[in-house]
């Protein structure tokens, strides 16, 4: 233990290691520096932190053979902070977008650092000098080379004097290949960098030590500190009912803990399903590595974003992942809880841009771009999502509630509310006569893969098609209405309700051209062929009964909410200890806002200080 008569002696501190290994490093000093070095005895506990981005938040990377195939130099398939390839990809066909985003041709693009066997030894360590790490390295510059020292953890390894003859560095790592590996750059590191870094920050700054006691460290306390929440109302960050702020008491309980900030990439094409059980094995793996290397780790505390929650849902539920006893408490931002009728919105007529007024210029061009990356029309949207069951997974499930499709005269009159009953029988299933049903048979593989033989990319027709598409549907609301009662106990969560960021809690197909009362019943109507009929971009023109055409506009968003998911039909359907309820930001850019950012630390700490008393206190 530090005492005074050791003060002017060097002190160092353990760090985590590229192989999650508690490890430090020291440098030796000139012959006439009489100092001693001491080292820190760092805690036994360990809680890890698993952040779940949403979809679309996952970097992706094409097969060998389809990257061959596509005649690409690289094999990127999707890299939301790569903006070169993203403004490139803005005018990309419906083809292309379905060739590139195939979800059996793609994985998460992993960060990988050179690993070498110890001559002699059963062991292997990491080179910071290898091949496969410079690889990784230059794919995963999303975390930037410069990022600096994040926590005590999360350091730059110290390095030899390069002019030394025997300095080689091999084992010399940066705080950003240590972040890499921990999957910080299997994310997109724009929209959760600033999340994944403070909560690095300062969940391993709890407890600081003074003379011979632990203190709460200035970092929770700093009243001038955003970040701080000691004796914050959670109030200010949305909680609606009487809520106690966090005590010293609670800091100090689980203080003398460390808590690695990890991220866990995820292929948001297929099944939410599959990937639980995927990466419920990692969960399983990184607990078990911590306890190896000598740690307790009795669990993980889950953050998610949007999809992400339905997929830590998944995780465990006992027909995916199976690893409830494993999870701690989830923190959910921002969740679909029971889908979003923006997902049907899009099939049908595109993405939205920014909804930043026009004098956030900044906001409107990156919006512009991201619209016509992810498709600014149903057809390029239908080429993907028809053939990924995971977006299908977002559509509104049964618990999203009855009627929430709705047409409308051009008084405002309502002239039918569906579904009465089924989804998945009512609109989502149906033939393409039927105007309102949600997919074109025509979008959904216009890349003719139904027709091409397997090594062209070509698939059968149990995986690619209209009966294809119709079965995945029905798997995806299956899944949805299975996971429907699956929360963890120990749940927090925060959410929008802005109303400058609307968003479909209903979606109405409103009669802008033709008198409906001589078109007779809507659900009669009959779609024209072809773009005359649908365009794509929201706009219908259909035939009554008596041959009188109508056209019918999509209806923009007017229920306040994060810009994507409503509040009343499923944000506030999670079932959370907290439910945060805030303004000031859009959906993908939640983890960007400060009183998103309190709510999630808010909820880590409480999530731990509620676990096992006896774990707590025990002594190592």
């Amino acid at each position: 233990m530090a005492g005074n008569e050791y003060e002017d002696d060097i002190w160092l501190d353990f760090s985590l290691g590229m192989g999650n290994f508690a490890e430090v490093t020291a440098v030796t000093t000139p012959v006439s520096d009489k100092r001693k070095i001491r080292v820190r005895v760092p805690p036994g506990k360990l809680i890890p932190i698993v952040f779940l981005p949403g979809i679309m938040g996952s970097n992706l990377r094409l097969s060998r053979e389809r990257q061959e195939l596509l005649k690409r130099t690289d094999n990127l398939a999707w890299g939301p902070d790569k903006k070169g390839d993203a403004f490139n990809r803005r005018t990309a066909s419906a083809a292309a977008r379905q060739m590139r985003l195939d979800p059996d041709a793609v994985e998460v693009d992993i960060y990988e650092a050179t690993s070498e066997k110890i001559e002699g030894k059963k062991t292997s360590r990491f080179d910071a000098t290898g091949n496969t790490t410079i690889s990784s390295d230059q794919r995963h510059d999303n975390v930037p080379h410069d990022l600096g020292d994040v926590s005590k953890l999360l350091v730059t390894d110290p390095k030899a004097d390069p002019n030394h003859p025997l300095a080689q560095n091999r084992q010399s790592f940066t705080a950003a290949q240590k972040a890499r590996a921990r999957g910080w750059s299997e994310v997109m590191f724009e929209a959760y960098g600033g999340i994944l870094q403070l909560m690095e920050r300062q969940l391993n700054d709890i407890l600081r030590r003074e003379k011979n006691k632990y203190v709460v460290s200035p970092a929770w306390l700093d009243k001038d500190n955003p970040d701080a929440l000691v004796g914050r109302a959670p109030s200010s960050f949305g909680v609606h009912h009487d809520a106690q702020p966090l005590s010293e008491d609670e800091l100090r309980k689980i203080g003398e803990c460390w808590y690695p900030v990890h991220a866990f990439g995820y292929n948001w094409l297929r099944s939410n399903g599959q990937e639980a059980k995927l990466l419920a094995e990692k969960i399983e793996r990184l607990i078990d590595t911590y306890n190896h290397n000598g740690f307790d780790c009795p669990g993980v505390i889950l953050v998610t974003h949007s999809m992400g929650g339905i997929l830590a849902r998944a995780m465990m539920h006992a027909e995916y992942g199976g690893i409830r006893h494993r999870i701690l408490g989830v923190v959910h931002g921002v969740m679909p809880t029971t889908g979003a009728a923006a997902a049907y919105k899009r099939m049908r007529a595109g993405f939205e841009g920014s909804n930043k007024p026009w004098w956030h210029l900044q906001a409107q061009v990156v919006g512009s771009i991201t619209q016509g990356v992810l498709g600014d029309n149903g057809e390029e949207v239908t080429a993907v999502l028809a053939n990924a069951q995971g977006g299908l997974e977002l559509l509104p499930a049964a618990a999203y509630g009855t009627q929430w499709l709705q047409v409308q005269d051009d008084n405002g009159k309502f002239l039918a509310k569906l579904p009465q009953g089924d989804a998945v029988s009512e609109i989502y299933t149906l033939d393409r006569d039927k105007w309102w049903r949600l997919i074109n048979p025509d979008w959904i593989d216009p890349a003719g893969q139904g027709e091409l033989p397997p090594e062209k990319g070509g698939k059968p027709k149990d995986q690619i098609g209209p009966d294809a598409t119709t079965r995945r549907i029905k798997l995806a609301m299956d899944f949805a209405n299975a996971i429907e009662n699956t929360f963890h106990q120990r749940t927090y969560a925060h959410y929008g309700s802005d109303p400058r960021q609307p968003a479909w809690n209903d979606l109405v197909w409103r009669v802008v051209d033709g008198d409906p009362v001589i078109a007779g019943d809507p659900l009669t109507w009959t779609l024209m062929p072809g773009h005359k009929g649908d365009n794509g971009e929201g706009t219908l023109r259909v035939k009554g009964d008596g041959g009188e055409v109508l056209k019918l506009k999509l209806q923009p968003p007017m229920t306040p909410s994060d810009g994507t998911v409503p509040v009343e039909r499923s944000a506030a359907k999670v079932r959370a200890k907290i439910k945060c309820v805030q303004t000031g930001y859009d959906h993908q850019g939640s983890y960007g806002d400060a009183n998103a950012s309190a709510a999630t630390l808010y909820g880590i700490v409480r999530i731990a200080a509620d676990f096992d008393s006896a774990w707590w206190a025990e002594k190592y």
